[in-house]
């Protein structure tokens, strides 16, 4: 039980160097942690010698080599994103704009996969990236399909102020995006930007991604009717190459 508990401390450690917070020196992360100081610095040296953390100059400590590789190893074994990348990279190339794809964890995207096309605009996505789930185009298709699970429990913190922050409002828009098949962020993230987003089925026909296309709202309103056919021929695709048939009403595994 002592190891499993140095164990979930050591994962505490690790959770704790994000991009606003790449560096930690032992005091300042003790006291974020709430644990003594003689631990936290078992742990970062316990750490550091795994090759999961680095030591700078100044005795700080960074996230090592051994968290890259290990980051290298995940995502190249992580079927659905080798599965969609080329469907995703056809897709911006036609349309000249970001292509996301997405997954949910505790009511939040996770973007594992982004390609730009020529006319995109800078955005601070990135693999790794966790947003709120009610106000992405990604997030309210994956959140229409694990109503029951997640709906209850979100917090529906405001990012602009087209933010949807009323829980009847957002069941009933996850009630039409059941319906309908894509999901839209209406500048509800970013103002000036609007997403669409369509859901990505495994073989047994479970909702396991969506894909999105994110433009500037001015070029999204001039091309939606077709985008909107766009993104649902790449869920679609991305899907079949999962093992999912939609018209053949039998599953086969990829």
């Amino acid at each position: 039980m002592k190891t499993l508990s140095y164990l979930s401390k050591g994962m505490e450690v690790l959770r704790a160097f994000t991009i606003e917070n790449c560096e930690w020196g032992v005091r300042e992360l003790a006291e974020h942690l709430g644990y003594p100081r003689s631990t936290v610095q078992m742990l970062l040296r316990t750490l550091a010698e795994t090759g999961l953390l680095i030591q700078t100059p100044n005795r700080r400590y960074r996230l090592g080599w051994g968290t890259f590789e290990l980051a290298g190893v995940f995502l190249a074994q992580l079927e659905l994103r080798k599965v969609a990348l080329p469907v995703m990279e056809n897709l911006a190339d036609s349309i000249g704009e970001i292509v996301h794809l997405g997954v949910l964890d505790l009511g939040q995207v996770i973007y594992v996969e982004k390609v730009e096309g020529r006319k995109s605009i800078p955005l601070i996505t990135r693999l790794g990236l966790r947003y709120p789930a009610h106000c992405t185009g990604i997030g309210k298709i994956l959140l229409a399909h694990n109503r029951e699970k997640y709906e209850m429990k979100l917090a529906l913190t405001p990012l602009t102020s087209k933010t949807i922050v009323d829980m009847k409002t957002l069941q009933e828009e996850l009630a039409q995006i059941q319906n309908e098949g894509v999901a839209y962020d209406r500048e509800e993230a970013v103002i000036g930007l609007t997403c669409i987003a369509a859901p990505i089925r495994d073989y047994t026909g479970k909702v396991v991604a969506g894909i999105s296309i994110s433009a500037p709202t001015i070029r999204f309103m001039q091309r939606e009717k077709q985008w909107a056919q766009m993104i649902r021929q790449a869920a679609e695709e991305i899907s079949e190459e999962m093992g999912f048939f939609r018209n053949a009403n039998v599953f086969r595994k990829s």
